[in-house]
């Protein structure tokens, strides 16, 4: 199996060629796919916006969504350190008493 593949990509009015590892290629084309859905929404809702707005807008839309998906993911990571360190303070006790 090859390390690197190309793939073509389109976003909004560009054409990208990439090298990429193939088990991202699927990750990729959908991220492609819902870069240019917004695209084609938000340049249909906002015709007095150039090109390169729009782009910002969407991008901005994206960062938006990605960041709000890592304070989730640290929210739980943190939730799941304090449940481990419950259960082994618990486990501790319960080993400390048995002994």
């Amino acid at each position: 199996m090859k390390d690197f593949i190309d793939i073509n990509l389109r976003i909004a009015d560009v054409a990208l060629t990439l090298k990429i590892k193939p088990e991202d290629e699927q990750l990729l084309r959908e991220a492609a796919k819902g870069i240019n859905d917004a695209w084609s929404s938000w340049r249909a809702r906002f015709t007095d916006k150039s090109p390169v707005e729009v782009h910002a807008m969407v991008t901005l839309l994206f960062a938006k969504s990605y960041l709000e998906l890592k304070a989730h993911t640290d929210r739980a990571t943190e939730l799941f350190d304090r449940i481990e360190h419950t259960i082994d303070s618990i486990l501790l006790d319960n080993t400390a008493s048995n002994g």
